[in-house]
């Protein structure tokens, strides 16, 4: 078992990752102390699967489960399913001594979280994230919340996990695309802070996507989960350093907004997004063009679905402007003085965005390995 620990002083907890780990959850929560009472909360796709297991491997360690099926998917990450799951939770007499698990994606993770944030002023909360994407990002560092009609993960609080649970091996059972959605942010993590790391993940992610690997799959989550950790143990309220880890996100989540939640995966829009800020940097940072241009097309090579076709240079401009990234009336990016050095700029002429907001419209994907 690999551990990899969040140092925040009373809030740090440990991220466990092992194959075949989700016999073990009720284990581990004994080790810190979870108290009987315990609400695993996860979608229709994902219990089916996994509930089973992680029911057992808790109930032969004394706990009293209760179950909450939560509506799947981007479009349900809102404040009607926190609604719904309050209702729940004070139907089943949930108290402030019990435990909420997320089981599930980001969707499920954000949103259960949120949850344990806000109702009785905060419960403990463990995760156990099962998509790519939830294992290397969104189950640490504590941002949990919910998309807002007018953005994503507008609404929200940092709200440290107890403990995070990864299993490699349940991404066997993830669709190919949602593979591809979490590869994006494992290489954005080698794109901030290590271009070794981005060079091997380049190098063989044709083997990752397709789990031909599972050495190389594991290699790519322990060190990706390593790099997270570190930035948030070390800026955990996003004041600062905590910022890098947005680098591909002003453009990609411009996408995902303009063009519909559902239309790319976050992933694939943050892929896009990179490439934007790959280009700028060749501009206003100090990344070498010829750099550059080898990683966007090292980025394009990976297979993207989904189409721009309905999004526009204006429409694009018009969401980043408007999201949480925003700050005094200046966009940010997070830009590369090379790979491997991240930094933030709040200066990128208007002009300058416009002109690679019209250039992603026209540059092509791979449709397949």
């Amino acid at each position: 078992m690999h551990k990899i620990r969040v140092d925040l002083h009373e809030r740090s907890y440990p991220i466990y990752v092992k194959n075949e780990i989700l016999s073990s959850v009720g284990q581990i929560l004994k080790q810190f102390d979870i108290q009987p009472n315990v609400v695993l909360i996860s979608g229709k796709n994902v219990s089916a699967l996994y509930r089973d297991v992680v029911e057992k491997a808790l109930e032969e360690e004394g706990y009293k489960v209760r179950f909450i099926l939560m509506p799947s998917g981007e479009a349900n990450k809102n404040l009607q399913t926190v609604q719904f799951l309050y209702d729940r939770m004070l139907d089943l007499k949930m108290d402030r001594g019990s435990t909420v698990i997320a089981l599930g994606g980001g969707v499920v993770g954000d949103t259960a979280g949120f949850l344990a944030a806000t109702i009785y002023r905060g419960i403990n909360l463990v995760q156990i994230p099962t998509t790519l994407l939830s294992q290397v990002d969104s189950s640490i560092g504590g941002k949990v919340g919910v998309n807002h009609s007018r953005g994503k993960n507008l609404i929200g609080a940092i709200y440290q996990p107890k403990i995070v649970i990864v299993d490699p091996t349940v991404l066997k059972t993830l669709e190919f695309r949602q593979r591809v959605s979490g590869f994006a942010e494992v290489i954005k993590y080698g794109f901030i802070r290590d271009r070794i790391f981005t060079q091997f993940l380049l190098e063989n992610f044709a083997d990752i996507l397709t789990l031909r690997n599972l050495d190389h799959v594991n290699a790519a989550i322990i060190r990706a989960i390593e790099i997270k950790s570190s930035i948030v143990s070390a800026d955990e309220w996003e004041s600062s350093l905590r910022m890098i880890l947005n680098f591909g996100h002003t453009v990609g989540h411009a996408i995902e907004h303009t063009a519909g939640y559902g239309t790319f995966t976050h992933g694939e829009a943050v892929i896009i997004g990179m490439c934007a800020a790959l280009k700028i940097s060749a501009q206003m940072a100090a990344l070498d063009t010829k750099t550059a241009e080898t990683f966007i097309s090292s980025l394009l090579r990976i297979p993207i679905s989904g189409s721009l076709q309905s999004c526009t240079p204006e429409t694009l401009f018009d969401a980043m402007t408007r999201d949480k990234k925003v700050r005094n009336g200046k966009i940010q990016f997070v830009l590369l003085q090379k790979i491997g050095d991240a930094i933030i700029q709040d200066n990128v002429p208007k002009e300058m965005i416009m002109d690679v907001l019209t250039w992603i419209k026209d540059i092509t994907f791979a449709k397949a390995l």
